[in-house]
C-alpha cells in the first residue's frame, strides 16, 4: 500500500507480551524494556508522564533506546490539566516541556487529555494553556491533541480555538463523551482506544478495527499522519494494536 502519510501506534503505557526480562529475546536480554517495545512498535504514548513529571536525563535517555523511526507522545501532568477549574502554573508547562523536548528528533505528539469535571465554561483556561504550549512550542515541533472528557465542549467555539493554536480534537470512545466526526485540515489525526466499554479491559472484535483500519488508511492517503494508542492495558491492547497495524501496513 502506497501512503504519503505517517502512522505511528502503540500502547498508552509501556506493555510487554511476556511476563519479566527473563522471557525476553536473546537479542533483548540485556536491554531496556523500553528497547524491546520499540524493536516491535513505533510509538508510544508515555502515560507516566501524567502522573510525574519525567528528569531531563530520563527523556533524554530514552530517546538513545529506540530506533531513529520511533516517535514519543508525551500525556501531560495531571498538575496541569486536572485541577479545578483548570487553573495551572505556567512554570509548570514551561518545565514540562523542556522535560519532552530533550527526545529531539523523536517528537511525536502531546497529549492534552481533560477530566469530565473540566466543562466548556473553562474555556479562557483552555486558551491560555493552548497558548503556553505554543510559546514552548513555537515551531510546532510538537502535534498537539485534545482529549475532553465532558460533552459541552463539542461546540464551535472549540474547534475554532483548536484550529487558532494548531490543535487535533482527539477521537476516542468513552461512552459518555464521545467525539462529533469533525473534518480537520491539519495534517494529523489522534485515536485512543479505551476499550469497547471505555473502562480500559476487554478486546475489539476484528470488524470494528476493520472500520477504524479503513478510515485511518483515508486519512493516511490524504498524507496526513496518524496517531493511534490503545489504552485498554488490562484487556487486550496488545493484540488489537497488532491485528490494526497489520490492517494498515500490508
Amino acid at each position: 500500500m502506497n501512503t504519503k502519510g505517517k502512522f505511528y501506534s502503540g500502547t498508552s503505557g509501556l506493555v510487554l507480551p511476556v511476563a519479566n526480562k527473563l522471557a525476553f529475546p536473546p537479542a533483548y536480554k540485556d536491554k531496556s524494556r523500553l528497547s524491546y517495545y520499540a524493536s516491535m512498535f513505533n510509538s508510544l504514548e508515555v502515560n507516566s508522564s501524567f502522573y510525574k513529571v519525567p528528569m531531563p536525563t530520563t527523556t533524554r535517555r530514552w530517546a538513545t533506546e529506540v530506533p531513529e523511526d520511533f516517535k514519543f507522545t508525551f500525556k501531560l501532568f495531571k498538575g496541569i490539566t486536572h485541577n479545578k477549574e483548570l487553573v495551572f502554573e505556567e512554570e509548570l508547562v514551561q518545565k514540562f516541556m523542556h522535560v519532552i523536548d530533550q527526545v529531539g528528533d523523536k517528537k511525536g505528539a502531546l497529549l492534552v487529555q481533560f477530566p469530565a469535571g473540566i466543562h466548556y465554561d473553562s474555556c479562557s483556561q483552555l486558551e491560555r494553556l493552548l497558548s503556553s504550549i505554543r510559546q514552548c512550542d513555537p515551531k510546532k515541533t510538537w502535534d498537539l491533541c485534545i482529549e475532553f472528557r465532558h460533552m459541552s465542549w463539542y461546540q464551535k467555539e472549540t474547534y475554532k480555538l483548536l484550529k487558532k493554536y494548531h490543535a487535533a480534537m482527539v477521537m476516542h470512545d468513552m461512552p459518555k463523551s464521545l467525539p462529533p466526526q469533525i473534518a480537520s485540515r491539519l495534517k494529523f489525526e489522534y485515536v485512543r482506544f479505551h476499550g469497547p466499554a471505555g473502562d480500559y479491559k476487554g478486546g475489539y472484535t476484528d470488524e470494528v478495527l476493520q472500520v477504524y483500519a479503513d478510515k485511518i488508511d483515508a486519512w493516511l492517503k490524504e498524507g496526513k499522519t496518524v496517531y493511534v494508542y490503545f489504552n485498554n492495558t488490562i484487556g487486550d491492547a496488545l493484540k488489537n494494536l497488532i491485528k490494526l497495524t497489520e490492517s494498515i501496513v500490508k
